[in-house]
């Protein structure tokens, strides 16, 4: 039986996207051959058609998971010189569906630090739009600098397009720039006086509306070596932010690197995971209460052994957001005590307490030998098995280390490790992104070091068959939705098979932002059923999808 939301009934009056990047349907290709076989009546095509963004069949490439460096390709290397860069962040700005970037650096270190590759000073934080296949520099984006150390894109006054949020690690005395709201005004930004405080220490940002008011909401990390005082922002409108971190049920007291934030017990609540402390504090509707506590602990080997950053996925395929977390481990480069980013598996029953199992070991996820602070669960390969991605590098230093999602053994997901660690080489972030409309997530590798550069890498994976989902400006944006994708009746594998789930954030990992974008690996399935689950529990859902789209529901990216 077909299911759609009474709302994308409006959907058959909507065209589809238009848009000059490759890929990117138009109206003429709507009418023309191009036009993808849909199945099902022909009020499902209609539809379809309409909430297609774009689309990119399976692409060849190397049965291993394989990048090629695009940096220079991409205009990135220039722009990225004079920089301790430490924040990165995708969106799309400007509504062209291409990903733009922003990426954040430490300008407190002395003048000749920087004088590497070219450099003669410190660079400011850089925006830069995507046009053509290469980023350029939006030269009219604020001069700010400061310790950058975390960035979401993210629409925090509700007019449609992204606004951006810089956090900046505030040291006393320094005098240079602190955490700054940039409201998007036609593709241009100017700063905010958010009334977010200036000597917060900002690390990772997580965004949910934690109030249900329609609002965008604030939690922002704070490490221990500033203090260890995490705050939650509420959004009062205007780009205003009130501090109410006690009045939601937060401990003052709360110490992190990294932010993940999903719904963890299937309450269509967003729930929040800081990494550091590592403690979990569930929405309960009027505030937060601790879920878990001590479950998340291991024992540190140095006094800067530190977990970093986090991200929520569903390795296993059974609906339930599962949790990595990376480490900062100074023991590893300091000592030589390989350490491993660990994997949590969420085994919580419905209206049940919360449950989760530490199966690092089990599911293959090998000690690294350097630090590892970014982590992901992301499909690299299409195959509909989620992989890990970590900041730390494999083949002697060169690509990150990812371990593939092999599947379900004996009943728990299992990892291949990369080949080739051994290399003191990290990165800070590896924030991942379709950057060139392709169906495969490109990977940049954010570098602290001013002599080396940070890469943009082209996925170059043989892939599977995919689909991406995002919700449009009129049913909320997104924000802590849950997608969920099974094999339908005309598809070859057995129907309702939940082929995966993600949940969409504006964050994931350390110092880093992501597109609100739900990307599912489908392997061989090509015909999928959808359920999106939005935080204010209404439910949008449409079945006999055609694999290898992005489609943004309710009405399409016109």
């Amino acid at each position: 039986m077909k299911r759609t939301c009474a709302l994308i009934a409006a959907l058959l009056l909507a065209g589809g996207c238009s848009g000059d990047s490759s890929g990117v349907i138009g109206e003429e290709e709507e009418t023309a051959s191009s036009t993808p076989a849909v199945t099902g009546d022909g009020e499902n095509k209609d539809v379809l058609a309409a909430v297609t963004c774009w689309q990119a069949d399976p692409a060849d490439g190397s049965g291993d998971i394989s990048f090629s460096d695009v940096t220079a390709a991409s205009g990135l290397i220039e722009p990225l010189t004079g920089m301790f860069a430490h924040a990165a962040a995708w969106g799309d700005i400007n509504g062209d569906l291409l990903p733009d970037l922003v990426v954040g650096t430490f300008a407190d270190r002395p003048t000749e630090r920087y004088q590497h590759r070219g450099a003669i000073q410190p660079a400011p934080d850089r925006l830069l739009v995507q046009s053509d296949g290469a980023f350029a520099t939006l030269e009219d984006f604020p001069q700010s600098y400061g310790r950058s150390s975390g960035a979401a894109f993210v629409d925090l006054d509700n007019d449609g397009d992204l606004d951006l949020v810089l956090a900046h690690n505030v040291k006393s005395g320094q005098g240079l720039a602190t955490t700054t709201v940039y409201e998007n005004v036609d593709g241009s930004f100017r700063s905010v006086d958010s009334g977010i405080a200036a000597d917060l220490g900002g690390r990772s940002i997580g965004v949910l509306d934690y109030d249900s008011d329609g609002l965008l909401d604030l939690f922002i990390a704070e490490d221990r070596y500033r203090g260890g005082h995490s705050r939650l922002y509420r959004n009062a409108g205007q780009l205003q932010f009130i501090d109410v971190t006690a009045a939601a049920g937060l401990p003052d007291a709360l110490a992190g690197l990294g932010v993940a934030t999903a719904d963890v017990d299937g309450d269509n609540d967003v729930d929040i995971f800081i990494a550091g402390d590592n403690r979990l504090f569930l929405d309960v509707g009027d505030g937060f209460e601790e879920a878990a506590p001590g479950v998340f602990r291991w024992p540190p080997i140095g006094n800067e052994d530190d977990p970093a950053g986090a991200a929520f996925g569903d390795v296993d395929r059974d609906g339930r957001m599962d949790l990595v977390i990376g480490q900062h481990f100074n023991s590893t480069v300091d000592d030589g005590v390989p350490a491993p980013v660990r994997l949590f598996l969420n085994r919580t029953e419905p209206r049940g307490v919360i449950a989760f199992d530490e199966i690092t070991d089990v599911a293959g996820l090998v000690p690294l030998p350097t630090k590892a602070p970014h982590v992901e669960i992301v499909d690299l390969d299409n195959d509909g098995w989620p992989d890990i991605v970590t900041s730390a590098s494999s083949t002697a230093g060169t690509r990150p280390a990812v371990f593939r999602g092999l599947g379900i053994e004996e009943g728990l997901p299992r990892f291949a490790p990369p080949e080739g660690l051994g290399d003191a080489q990290y990165w800070v972030a590896a924030p991942a992104a379709d950057v060139d409309l392709d169906g495969r997530l490109d990977l940049l590798l954010v570098e602290f070091e001013p002599s080396l550069p940070s890469y943009l890498l082209r996925n170059e994976t043989a892939s599977g068959n995919w689909l991406e989902v995002s919700i449009g400006a009129e049913a909320g944006g997104g924000i802590g939705a849950q997608v969920f994708v099974h094999a339908s009746a005309g598809s070859s594998s057995a129907p309702n098979t939940l082929i995966g789930a993600a949940g969409i954030t504006a964050s994931r990992g350390y110092s880093a932002g992501v597109q609100a974008i739900a990307h599912i690996g489908l392997g061989e399935v090509d015909i999928v059923d959808v359920v999106v689950r939005l935080p204010s529990g209404r439910e949008l859902s449409m079945d006999n999808v055609v694999a290898n789209r992005h489609i943004r529901l309710p009405g399409g990216c016109s």
